[in-house]
């Protein structure tokens, strides 16, 4: 361990819970040697780091922490790295392998207790990368001027595949709420008059007060004229899974609309429950019943739908195994033979079918690849717990969810409490003023040797949230800008690395240091 990171205070009094997971994540010393990643190669010119902190320090806190592209700060599984190293030695010209096997297999393996839904190796289609697929599926199912519906905030180039393809969005509202919805039987009668009604899906009845809690998506903006509708699930960036309830509604009003339904689910395998522990979750709108439920209005009791909504599935082993650099294979999961016929011929026609060597990561991936998932699974377990913590230590209150899925965390920066409670620390804003006047903003502040302040090491600290994403860069933490998502004022930092960085993140977000 970096001795500089034995200062931060809450990390260090979780180093006990922190040990199974220390050989997870790259150490920052490490990171700071690594010019080979774009997230740090490309901070430079993207954000307009000063050239001075871009370069190597000895202490880590004075470097920009790179928090915004979507990958994560640990190696590959060494079984897909064998595999593909040793595709490389031994095959040369044009390959293929069939992914459909290994794709079925791990659906087999991984889904839901009781889930009885069966994905077949015959149900996949290879593609180059997810958005690429959605980019075919709305050139090949959609005419120009089409309505597609789509949610927002979510991840920006799912919107602009739909406006490049000159079609209409229509955006539906998501949220993440702090509660887990549990769907029961009431909440499926309830929702049935979404998709009973002949105009727009009407809300769920009932307490309005708890569904109001409990809703991430606006149901009642869902447009029957549609042609698709485009769903990130789980949700980037804020996580969000929605309900069964909301999922079988969806369902319901895409099949009965005939509206086709595209779902990017990359970031399904990093599922969490209520108290951030890992779980598992299903395909989008296939409960641990099988498929779709619709209530019987004779029996009271569930029944199975003959025929699916016209659905594609879009998920990859990039994210899950950390493969983007390969890249690893993408793949459409398509029930519908006729949707899927079409879909496969136009994917092949563009050539934007997996590489072979992609194919080969996905294979070891899902063959052998599991322990080492559940493992980073559970350290990214630790690190949403320690965000939590951070704000909880510091009697910090700011609006911000990591969803139930994911490895982002998401931050109102309008939110922030105007004081602070922590008894350590000062919240004067005078002060906070004192320290701008002196200093050049859009710089680290220095001290009177000309020297960069430690925020760690000087005390005390001042509560001065950054309130803008322009405030974040210019205290070194590399996020996201909410506004691309649908969402100004937002920050979205990738907490998929080593949690002494997220804490470090943190307290310049929080705090800024006290100069003698």
């Amino acid at each position: 361990m970096d001795l500089e990171l034995q200062q931060l205070s809450l990390f260090s009094s979780l180093q006990h819970e922190f040990m199974p997971y220390k050989d997870v994540w790259h150490s920052p010393s490490h990171l700071r040697r690594d010019k080979t990643r774009l997230k740090y190669s490309a901070m430079l010119r993207r954000f307009n780091i000063p050239s001075s902190h871009h370069t190597q320090t000895t202490s880590s806190e004075l470097s920009p922490i790179a928090m915004w592209i979507a990958d994560m700060d640990i190696p590959p599984c060494a079984y897909i790295i064998s595999a593909v190293s040793n595709n490389l030695r031994s095959t040369y010209g044009y390959q293929s392998c069939d992914i459909g096997d290994a794709v079925a297999t791990w659906y087999e393996r991984s889904r839901p207790p009781n889930y009885n839904y069966k994905v077949e190796n015959t149900d996949i289609v290879d593609v180059a990368s997810v958005i690429s697929a959605v980019d075919v599926a709305l050139r090949t199912f959609c005419q120009s001027g089409d309505k597609v519906m789509v949610l927002t905030p979510t991840y920006e180039p799912l919107t602009s595949s739909i406006k490049r393809n000159g079609l209409k969005p229509v955006y539906i509202r998501c949220t993440e709420s702090l509660s887990s919805p549990k769907a029961d039987l009431g909440d499926v009668s309830r929702c049935q008059s979404l998709v009973k009604d002949d105009s727009h899906a009407q809300g769920c009845s009932g307490d309005n007060t708890e569904r109001a809690a409990r809703s991430s998506i606006d149901l009642s903006s869902l447009d029957k004229s549609a042609t698709a509708f485009v769903i990130c699930h789980p949700n980037n960036p804020t996580g969000t899974v929605l309900s069964r309830v909301e999922q079988q509604a969806v369902f319901e009003f895409c099949l009965q609309h005939n509206i086709l339904l595209i779902t990017d689910e990359v970031h399904s395998e990093f599922a969490f429950n209520s108290a951030d522990e890992p779980t598992i979750i299903s395909m989008f709108g296939l409960d641990n019943q099988g498929e779709v439920n619709k209530l019987d209005s004779q029996t009271e009791k569930y029944k199975k739908p003959s025929v699916l909504p016209r659905a594609i599935h879009l998920n990859s082993v990039s994210k899950a195994f950390n493969l983007a650099s390969i890249p690893g294979a993408s793949y459409a999961v398509i029930k519908d033979k006729q949707t899927r016929e079409t879909f496969a011929e136009a994917i092949s026609a563009k050539h934007l079918n997996a590489s072979n060597l992609g194919k080969v990561a996905l294979i070891a991936a899902y063959s052998e690849g599991s322990t080492w998932l559940d493992e980073v699974k559970e350290a990214l377990s630790f690190n949403r717990k320690l965000v939590k913590r951070f704000f909880q230590h510091y009697g910090i209150s700011v609006e911000f969810t990591m969803g139930r899925a994911g490895y982002f965390l998401w931050l109102n920066l309008k939110t922030f409490n105007a004081t602070c409670s922590h008894s350590s620390l000062s919240s004067s804003m005078d002060s906070y003023e004192t320290v701008t006047n002196n200093h050049t903003r859009g710089q680290y502040p220095q001290t009177s040797n000309d020297k960069p302040a430690s925020i760690k090491c000087s005390l005390p600290l001042y509560y001065s949230p950054a309130r803008t994403v322009e405030a974040c860069i210019e205290r070194g933490v590399i996020g996201n800008d909410g506004a691309p998502f649908g969402a100004p004022d937002h920050i979205r930092l990738n907490i998929a690395c080593h949690p002494a960085l997220i804490e470090e993140a943190l307290l310049r977000l929080c705090f800024i240091p006290q100069f003698k």
